[in-house]
């Protein structure tokens, strides 16, 4: 993995955006999100926030998935005060338990008759070998499996509201070579960079084969990596990878930059009928080769549905 983190640390030294690039502006005519509803994971913090923040603006219904009541609120406190024409409603989810995933989807399903956009934001990236309550190591359960069960929950109703979208968020996976399905989940050669990378890779290898299953449904399913952008995904690392968060917080984009890419994404004409598109920062590019391998993806919902199956 040396050759992994040096290419991390290299990417970070490349210019980064210092603001949104206006020649992917969103058109003037897809910002009025008046009826709109949005379910978003991740936007108490860095570009979610943003994005949530600007969502609201726009008019959208904006339902903020938090872990922690008190910060969520707060948040939702704040971006109520501003200008904003829409609103915001808070529901408790914590990816890293799936009793909390199914207890908000299903008060989501009945409490909404709609669902117009999921915004799968959420993430982070722990150097420990740490596990949760369901025995799912964190970095998988929060990164990955969380989300995967949320959106199968919620796509019922996804799918009655079409024409309607899925925007899942990923990293840069070009630095690992393939998948490994003996190792997805904490074992004892645990590297948190194998860990967090894998889990987003299973996340392009879902949003390909969701996307699949809804072809000509009227729901397109797309993931973007947003660059390096300023965040505190990296505020759990120790040691000699702290480093990585002072390399990042100076050379990334800011959080506005990330936003725009994440709104643009989920209700720009410009992707109205792309789907099954990996996005990178503000362009659409080859998926992972791993992640265009059927049989894998094949394999890999065996091992979440197993996983999941409880919940499901």
């Amino acid at each position: 993995m040396a050759n992994s983190r040096l290419g991390i640390l290299l990417n970070l030294f490349l210019p980064q955006r210092r603001n949104p690039n206006p020649k992917y502006a969103i058109p003037e005519k897809d910002k009025n999100l008046e009826d709109k509803t949005i379910v978003f994971t991740g936007g108490t913090d860095g570009m979610g926030r943003v994005a949530v923040e600007m969502l609201y603006n726009m008019g959208a219904h904006v339902v903020v998935l938090g872990r922690n009541k008190a910060k969520t609120e707060n948040v939702i406190s704040e971006i109520s005060k501003t200008e904003g024409t829409g609103s915001l409603s808070l529901q408790i989810c914590d990816l890293a338990s799936m009793d909390s995933v199914k207890r908000c989807a299903d008060r989501i399903l009945a409490e909404y008759s709609r669902i117009d956009v999921l915004i799968n934001n959420a993430g982070i990236n722990i150097t420990k070998p740490t596990f949760t309550s369901d025995g799912f190591e964190t970095n998988w359960s929060i990164n990955y499996l969380g989300s995967y069960l949320l959106t199968n929950l919620l796509l019922p109703r996804i799918q009655q509201s079409s024409p309607s979208r899925i925007v899942n968020l990923t990293t840069n996976t070009a630095f690992i070579d393939q998948i490994n399905f003996n190792d997805i989940e904490s074992k004892p050669n645990f590297d948190t960079s194998d860990t967090y990378t894998q889990a987003k890779l299973s996340m392009n290898m879902f949003s390909i084969d969701l996307a699949k299953k809804l072809a000509g449904k009227g729901v397109t399913v797309n993931y973007l990596y947003p660059g390096y952008i300023k965040s505190n995904l990296l505020s759990n690392l120790e040691g000699t990878a702290k480093m990585m968060q002072f390399f990042m917080n100076v050379m990334a984009s800011p959080t506005e930059v990330g936003a725009d890419r994440i709104v643009r994404l989920a209700i720009s004409s410009e992707y109205a009928d792309t789907t099954g598109a990996y996005i990178s920062e503000d362009k659409i590019q080859a998926p992972h080769k791993e992640a265009q391998i059927e049989s894998k993806r094949n394999h890999l919902k065996r091992i979440s549905d197993k996983a999941l199956k409880q919940w499901l």
